[in-house]
Protein backbone atom coordinates (compact mmCIF):
# COMPACT_ATOMS: atom_id res chain seq x y z
CA UNK A 1 0.00 0.00 0.00
CA UNK A 2 2.86 2.31 0.87
CA UNK A 3 4.44 1.77 -2.60
CA UNK A 4 1.14 2.63 -4.29
CA UNK A 5 0.88 5.86 -2.29
CA UNK A 6 4.48 6.77 -3.13
CA UNK A 7 3.80 6.15 -6.84
CA UNK A 8 0.79 8.49 -6.76
CA UNK A 9 2.80 11.15 -4.94
CA UNK A 10 5.55 10.89 -7.58
CA UNK A 11 3.00 11.11 -10.43
CA UNK A 12 1.36 14.10 -8.76
CA UNK A 13 4.72 15.85 -8.26
CA UNK A 14 5.68 15.21 -11.90
CA UNK A 15 2.36 16.65 -13.08
CA UNK A 16 2.69 19.72 -10.86
CA UNK A 17 6.30 20.20 -11.99
CA UNK A 18 5.28 19.88 -15.64
CA UNK A 19 2.50 22.42 -15.19
CA UNK A 20 4.90 24.85 -13.53
CA UNK A 21 7.47 24.46 -16.33
CA UNK A 22 4.73 24.98 -18.94
CA UNK A 23 3.38 28.06 -17.16
CA UNK A 24 6.86 29.56 -16.76
CA UNK A 25 7.64 29.02 -20.45
CA UNK A 26 4.26 30.37 -21.55
CA UNK A 27 4.42 33.50 -19.40
CA UNK A 28 8.03 34.16 -20.44
CA UNK A 29 7.17 33.90 -24.14
CA UNK A 30 4.16 36.22 -23.73
CA UNK A 31 6.36 38.80 -21.99
CA UNK A 32 8.93 38.55 -24.78
CA UNK A 33 6.25 39.11 -27.43
CA UNK A 34 4.99 42.18 -25.61
CA UNK A 35 8.45 43.70 -25.37
CA UNK A 36 8.74 47.01 -27.17
CA UNK A 37 11.69 45.81 -29.28
CA UNK A 38 11.86 42.71 -31.44
CA UNK A 39 13.84 39.92 -29.82
CA UNK A 40 17.50 40.15 -30.81
CA UNK A 41 16.93 43.44 -32.63
CA UNK A 42 18.01 46.65 -31.00
CA UNK A 43 19.11 49.91 -32.53
CA UNK A 44 20.66 52.87 -30.69
CA UNK A 45 18.42 55.49 -29.13
CA UNK A 46 16.97 57.89 -31.69
CA UNK A 47 16.42 61.63 -31.68
CA UNK A 48 12.77 62.55 -32.16
CA UNK A 49 13.52 66.10 -33.35
CA UNK A 50 15.98 64.79 -35.94
CA UNK A 51 13.28 62.27 -36.93
CA UNK A 52 10.90 65.12 -37.78
CA UNK A 53 13.58 66.70 -39.97
CA UNK A 54 14.34 63.40 -41.74
CA UNK A 55 10.60 62.79 -42.22
CA UNK A 56 10.48 65.99 -44.29
CA UNK A 57 13.88 65.65 -46.01
CA UNK A 58 13.14 62.14 -47.29
CA UNK A 59 9.75 63.20 -48.66
CA UNK A 60 7.61 61.19 -46.26
CA UNK A 61 5.34 64.26 -46.05
CA UNK A 62 4.39 63.75 -49.71
CA UNK A 63 2.09 60.86 -48.77
CA UNK A 64 1.95 60.85 -44.95
CA UNK A 65 0.66 63.16 -42.29
CA UNK A 66 1.03 62.74 -38.54
CA UNK A 67 -2.10 62.68 -36.41
CA UNK A 68 -2.63 65.79 -34.31
CA UNK A 69 0.37 67.53 -35.88
CA UNK A 70 0.34 70.78 -37.79
CA UNK A 71 4.11 70.81 -38.32
CA UNK A 72 3.95 69.32 -41.81
CA UNK A 73 2.04 70.43 -44.91
CA UNK A 74 -0.78 68.19 -46.08
CA UNK A 75 0.41 65.61 -48.62
CA UNK A 76 0.28 66.66 -52.26
CA UNK A 77 -0.69 63.15 -53.44
CA UNK A 78 -4.26 62.03 -54.17
CA UNK A 79 -6.38 61.58 -51.03
CA UNK A 80 -6.55 57.80 -51.46
CA UNK A 81 -2.75 57.66 -51.12
CA UNK A 82 -2.74 59.77 -47.95
CA UNK A 83 -1.74 57.67 -44.94
CA UNK A 84 -2.06 59.16 -41.45
CA UNK A 85 0.55 57.96 -38.99
CA UNK A 86 0.22 58.10 -35.21
CA UNK A 87 -2.87 58.93 -33.20
CA UNK A 88 -5.02 56.77 -30.97
CA UNK A 89 -4.65 53.02 -31.47
CA UNK A 90 -5.80 49.94 -29.59
CA UNK A 91 -2.56 48.07 -30.30
CA UNK A 92 0.82 49.82 -30.35
CA UNK A 93 3.32 49.07 -33.09
CA UNK A 94 6.60 47.75 -31.81
CA UNK A 95 9.83 49.46 -32.77
CA UNK A 96 10.64 46.50 -35.03
CA UNK A 97 7.27 46.84 -36.81
CA UNK A 98 7.94 50.54 -37.46
CA UNK A 99 11.39 49.78 -38.86
CA UNK A 100 9.86 47.12 -41.12
CA UNK A 101 7.13 49.51 -42.28
CA UNK A 102 9.77 52.06 -43.31
CA UNK A 103 12.28 49.77 -45.02
CA UNK A 104 9.88 47.10 -46.37
CA UNK A 105 6.44 48.73 -46.58
CA UNK A 106 4.86 45.96 -48.71
CA UNK A 107 5.11 43.72 -45.65
CA UNK A 108 2.96 45.93 -43.43
CA UNK A 109 0.19 47.39 -45.57
CA UNK A 110 -3.22 46.86 -43.99
CA UNK A 111 -5.51 44.66 -46.13
CA UNK A 112 -8.28 47.29 -46.36
CA UNK A 113 -6.01 49.75 -48.19
CA UNK A 114 -3.84 47.26 -50.03
CA UNK A 115 -5.66 47.63 -53.38
CA UNK A 116 -4.88 51.37 -53.38
CA UNK A 117 -1.30 51.36 -52.09
CA UNK A 118 0.09 48.34 -53.96
CA UNK A 119 1.17 48.21 -57.59
CA UNK A 120 0.24 45.32 -59.95
CA UNK A 121 3.41 43.45 -58.87
CA UNK A 122 2.15 43.41 -55.25
CA UNK A 123 4.73 45.92 -54.06
CA UNK A 124 4.05 49.09 -52.10
CA UNK A 125 3.89 52.31 -54.09
CA UNK A 126 6.03 53.82 -51.35
CA UNK A 127 9.47 54.43 -52.86
CA UNK A 128 12.41 52.35 -51.69
CA UNK A 129 14.32 54.79 -49.50
CA UNK A 130 16.93 52.31 -48.33
CA UNK A 131 19.47 53.62 -50.85
CA UNK A 132 18.98 57.25 -49.73
CA UNK A 133 18.25 56.93 -46.04
CA UNK A 134 21.03 56.68 -43.50
CA UNK A 135 20.72 54.32 -40.56
CA UNK A 136 20.61 57.37 -38.28
CA UNK A 137 17.64 58.79 -40.22
CA UNK A 138 15.82 55.45 -39.97
CA UNK A 139 16.40 55.31 -36.22
CA UNK A 140 15.33 58.91 -35.71
CA UNK A 141 12.18 58.60 -37.87
CA UNK A 142 11.09 55.44 -36.02
CA UNK A 143 11.74 57.11 -32.65
CA UNK A 144 9.66 60.12 -33.70
CA UNK A 145 6.80 58.01 -35.08
CA UNK A 146 6.67 55.70 -32.07
CA UNK A 147 6.07 58.75 -29.86
CA UNK A 148 3.10 59.78 -32.00
CA UNK A 149 0.95 56.76 -31.12
CA UNK A 150 -1.31 56.77 -28.07
CA UNK A 151 -2.69 53.54 -26.68
CA UNK A 152 -6.39 53.74 -25.83
CA UNK A 153 -8.49 51.13 -24.13
CA UNK A 154 -11.91 50.78 -25.75
CA UNK A 155 -14.81 51.77 -23.54
CA UNK A 156 -17.06 48.74 -23.90
CA UNK A 157 -20.69 48.96 -22.79
CA UNK A 158 -21.42 47.36 -19.43
CA UNK A 159 -23.34 44.53 -21.09
CA UNK A 160 -20.45 43.69 -23.47
CA UNK A 161 -19.27 40.72 -21.40
CA UNK A 162 -21.43 37.65 -20.75
CA UNK A 163 -23.23 37.35 -17.42
CA UNK A 164 -21.00 36.39 -14.58
CA UNK A 165 -17.77 37.65 -16.19
CA UNK A 166 -16.31 40.56 -14.27
CA UNK A 167 -13.36 42.49 -15.63
CA UNK A 168 -11.48 44.89 -13.39
CA UNK A 169 -12.10 45.89 -9.76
Amino acid sequence: MKNKTNAWVIVLLVLIGSAMVFWFGYSTSINMMRHEQSLGFRLPTGDSEAGKVAFTELGCVNCHSVANSTEFPMPERPAEWHVVLGGEVQLLKTYGELVTAVIHPSESIRPEIQQVLVNPDGQSIMPDLTTQMTTRQLIDICTYLQEQYELVIPNYPSNYYPDGVHIGP
